[in-house]
């Protein structure tokens, strides 16, 4: 018997629980490495209000200079939810092979900012998300964004009108236990293509007679 129709009624029925204790609001979810070229990694989950998981996966470098824009790489949107609260990942750096984990919790006045930016600027023209930048480094930061993308906005990329402000500054995660093995043909083959140095490899620690020799995901 398929769990699909199960599983989605338990969702349905978490979000209009959570609707009654709090409004929902519409938005998206926007997710970019902060590292810089040669930083790639993978997200194994990002987990919203300890009750929304958020697919993300492969993410490159992407910019180690976010003055003038977050990041950006992995959208995703959940429909009608409570503001976030709170933010929890783990994640995978390819570039010194380690795992990640970090909480992080938005201040209220921050919470209180996102609401006020909701009026500021209207749903008819603008779409709100959060934005988590996620570095191999260690790092995990927040933003709130509000892009004009519908009816009324600036034509043209160069036009293009979005606003944000920090929800919570940088923040170092902590180092994770985890199989690196599990990661190891990645790692070859982003060696392969140019997208980490050759030396990489080097911090990949022999199996032992208990790791499974086949490397997927």
């Amino acid at each position: 018997m398929s769990t699909t129709k199960p599983l989605l009624w338990l969702f349905l029925l978490s979000l209009l629980l959570s609707g009654c204790d709090e409004k929902t609001y519409d938005y998206g979810f926007d997710t970019g490495g902060l590292g810089g070229p040669g930083w790639p990694i993978w997200v194994e989950y990002l987990i919203i209000n300890e009750g929304w998981q958020i697919p993300v996966g492969s993410l490159s470098g992407g910019t180690g200079d976010v003055s003038k824009r977050p990041p950006g790489g992995a959208s995703a949107s959940m429909g009608w939810i409570p503001l976030p609260h709170t933010v929890r990942a783990r994640w995978f750096s390819y570039r010194n092979q380690t795992f990640y984990e970090a909480t992080v919790e938005i201040p209220k006045e921050k919470q209180k900012q996102i609401k006020q930016w909701l009026k500021r600027y209207p749903s008819s023209r603008y779409f709100p998300s959060l934005i988590t930048g996620i570095s191999g480094q260690g790092e995990i930061q927040l933003w709130w964004d509000e892009s004009c993308v519908k009816l009324g906005c600036p034509e043209g990329p160069k036009n293009f009108e979005f606003h944000f402000f920090e929800l919570t500054p940088r923040i170092k995660a902590t180092v994770a236990e985890g199989d690196v093995h599990i990661y190891s043909a990645d790692t070859r083959e982003q060696v392969r293509t140019g997208f980490l140095p050759p030396e990489v490899l080097d911090l990949i620690p022999p199996k032992s007679d208990k790791t499974d020799s086949v490397e997927t995901k």
